[in-house]
């Protein structure tokens, strides 16, 4: 009788023992799949941490929810000529040689620009259209941002001379879509770039220009877009009005973790969120005898999230330093918000 109740006991034990692996099992297959966007090893880590915190916290319909009187706040007093006015500061002092400016309340709609027709190459802004086509083919195959592209040390089309990448990427090693989405995005990474152009289902890029009535081909390497134009990106992932509210959520706050510090984020306080994305160029400009010469060209757009009000700010800057034009950048900022500091601070009771 008693060793048939230890045989018992042993098959009972083995039992629950089986029960508990099948269900750590069952639990780390629902946990995997879960958290299936970050398991690509240490660099993902930093993804996941870009996405931690409040679910929402950079799309319109947050920003609306928690602050029902916004659109309640009187428009904005004009203060453009203030722009003007520290923008020929800036070219008399020659630290920028052309600068261009588009601002944009993302309350009311209000805006104004300066110069905000002349068009500039964004090929290295390309890089906002290919984080929404991603995404956007993500809404309905989401295994698309775990798949996992093989790096050969090839780099990009352009490398950048200012705006390097902190962390480039190691050849020999694999990534998935959606870190090299941040790298590309966070890091301005022009190699995670040509990765993604080129796995890319075709013409998906072409649709979402398409989508978005822009009125760019991005094949054409000299297609160019103006100011206004190109600040219809941030426009629909603020209002979720293209891809829906997670995927918009994931573009700004991937935006938001952008790594160049000199330019808007040094204009505003450091506690005031940012969500941008900037650029460089050097363009051949043979001086007027002839001689080979170069043009330097900076740009940065981003949503700047007042606490009253958010704004929408992109500017372009060309010079001969890139740090002078970093400081433009800054400064220009620097006056826009305060302006809207002070505007909406005379809402407050």
């Amino acid at each position: 009788m008693e060793k048939t109740a230890k045989a018992k006991n042993i098959t009972i034990n083995r039992s629950i023992l089986w029960v508990v692996i099948a269900g750590a099992f069952a639990l780390g297959i629902f946990l995997g799949r879960g958290t299936w966007l970050f398991d690509a090893g240490q660099d993902e880590r930093a993804v996941q941490r870009a996405l931690s915190g409040e679910e929402f916290a950079f799309i319109r319909p947050t920003i609306t929810e928690a602050k029902p009187d916004l659109r309640k706040i009187r428009e904005l007093k004009p203060f453009r000529y203030k722009v003007d006015a520290l923008i020929k500061e800036k070219l008399d002092s020659d630290e920028a040689t052309a600068v261009s400016v588009y601002f944009r309340d993302l309350d009311n709609g209000n805006w104004f620009g300066i110069r905000e027709n002349e068009k500039f190459s964004p090929e290295s802004q390309l890089k906002i259209p290919i984080l929404i086509a991603y995404f956007k083919l993500s809404e309905t195959n989401p295994l698309v941002l775990r798949k996992k592209i093989f790096y050969r040390g090839v780099g990009g089309p352009f490398e950048p001379y200012y705006l390097r990448s902190p962390k480039p990427l190691e050849s020999g090693k694999e990534y998935t879509v959606n870190e090299l989405l941040f790298r590309m995005t966070a890091y301005g990474d022009n190699s995670a770039y040509a990765l993604l152009l080129a796995n890319l289902p075709p013409a998906y890029l072409h649709r979402t220009s398409r989508d978005l009535y822009m009125n760019y081909d991005p094949e054409k390497k000299e297609d160019s877009l103006t100011l206004s134009a190109y600040a219809s990106y941030f426009r629909v992932l603020f209002n979720a009005s293209y891809l829906n509210e997670e995927m918009s959520e994931k573009a700004l706050r991937y935006l938001a973790h952008s790594v160049f510090r000199n330019g808007m984020a040094a204009g505003i306080p450091t506690e005031i969120s940012l969500a941008s994305k900037a650029g460089e160029r050097i363009i051949p400009a043979p001086d007027a005898d002839g001689k080979p010469s170069e043009v330097l060209q900076l740009h940065e757009f981003g949503i700047i999230y007042h606490a009253e009000r958010p704004f929408l700010l992109g500017i372009t800057a060309q010079g001969d330093d890139f740090s002078s034009l970093a400081r433009v950048i800054r400064d220009i900022t620097g006056l826009v918000y305060a302006e809207v500091d002070q505007q909406s601070g005379s809402n407050k009771p």
